[in-house]
């Protein structure tokens, strides 16, 4: 009986192969299992907080912003109501200078300093920033109501000086 050494060595060969093949098939499990692991763990130590912070941030700004959504559409309907009180306002005061346009002078006179004695109260108070024939907005939205306040106004600084500058000449005689 004759012993094959070949088919001994072919066979140890094979065996080592396998044997190899198998390990490495096992290792490269393990080793992946392992780093597997590994990430989630780093997965959930560092990049987990960071993740919770960022949502948290994120809700906050979501709610800041609904909060500035509403105060901006609170403001919108303020500016409406403002709006409509202006244009109210300025139709009765369109209707008394239609008035007082064929009105004596000097009921126009006493108007005009009633309304700089309104409005010079009205701008220490801070409730005005200016004459209001002298505002952007009145200017822009009521071009002839300002434009008559400011004539009058005129007209009545006017007389005043003609008045001041003729008691000046009329100085009593030695």
């Amino acid at each position: 009986m004759s012993y094959d050494y070949n088919a001994e060595a072919t066979g140890h060969v094979i065996g080592l192969r396998r044997g190899y093949e198998q390990g490495h098939a096992a290792g490269y499990a393990d080793g992946h299992n392992d780093v597997v692991a590994r990430w989630h763990k780093e997965v959930e130590e560092q990049w987990g907080p960071l993740v919770d912070r960022l949502t948290a941030e994120r809700d906050e700004a979501i709610r800041a912003r609904d909060e500035l959504l509403e105060q901006v559409r609170h403001a919108g309907q303020q500016t409406r109501k403002w709006s409509t009180a202006f244009y109210s306002l300025l139709c009765a005061l369109d209707s008394a200078l239609e008035v007082l346009q064929d009105a004596p002078q000097t009921m126009r006179t006493r108007m005009v300093v009633d309304f700089a004695k309104r409005a010079e109260y009205m701008h220490e108070k801070g409730w005005i920033d200016s004459m209001p024939q002298d505002n952007s907005v009145v200017r822009s939205r009521a071009r002839k109501t300002a434009d008559q306040l400011a004539g009058w106004w005129n007209q009545v600084v006017h007389h005043a000086k003609k008045a001041a500058e003729a008691d000046r000449n009329q100085s009593p005689s030695p």
